[in-house]
């Protein structure tokens, strides 16, 4: 047989208790007001406005034609040298970034990125691979660096920023890129 202490006994009791409550009524429920509603008041009749025909004399002058042009495409604003600052939290370290991306062939993108104030001096990669879907960036270097970098916009400058990954034989860093387009 299990042998209970007062204290036991005691603390089991006042939790028991709290549980416990007397019995009540239920509340009431709050009856509705019930008010009438307001007549509605109909509408008065809008006299039509005064349509002007178009002059008939010289219809070229009043409709330019249109020629067809390419399509913007969602890659275009990548193109061109991208400047921000590379962060690695955890180290306390940061730096200058450049990126300079080339050309979009599709979905493959030719460029590099120089990373300056490393703890391995300033590094220039090209990119081995990079992507771009129309709203992320996703590049890898043959150093191990990688990063995803979403385009975007803020103060009217085209942005692009996300996390960087860099694995080495020290470790893996994480950090973040922020850049603008110049």
């Amino acid at each position: 047989m299990t042998r209970f202490s007062a204290y036991s006994l005691v603390a089991a009791l006042m939790l028991l208790a709290g549980c416990a409550t007397t019995p009540s009524e239920p509340a009431k429920p709050a009856s509705p007001v019930v008010t009438a509603p307001k007549p509605v008041e109909p509408a008065k009749p809008v006299e039509p406005a005064a349509i002007t025909p178009a002059p008939s004399s010289k219809p070229a002058e009043i409709v330019k034609q249109v020629e067809p042009t390419q399509p913007a495409t969602a890659t275009a604003p990548i193109v061109g040298n991208w400047e921000g600052k590379w962060t690695i939290d955890s180290m306390g370290y940061e730096g200058k970034t450049v990126i300079v991306i080339e050309k979009l062939d599709g979905a493959n993108v030719v460029g590099r990125a120089t990373m300056f104030d490393t703890p391995y001096g300033d590094l220039t990669e090209a990119f081995a691979p990079a992507t771009f879907d129309g709203s992320k960036l996703n590049v890898k270097h043959q150093n191990n660096a990688s990063y995803v970098l979403t385009l975007g916009e803020k103060d009217g400058a085209m942005r692009l920023s996300g996390p960087l990954v860099y694995i080495t034989e020290a470790g893996t860093y994480n950090g973040n890129i922020r850049v603008s387009k110049k």
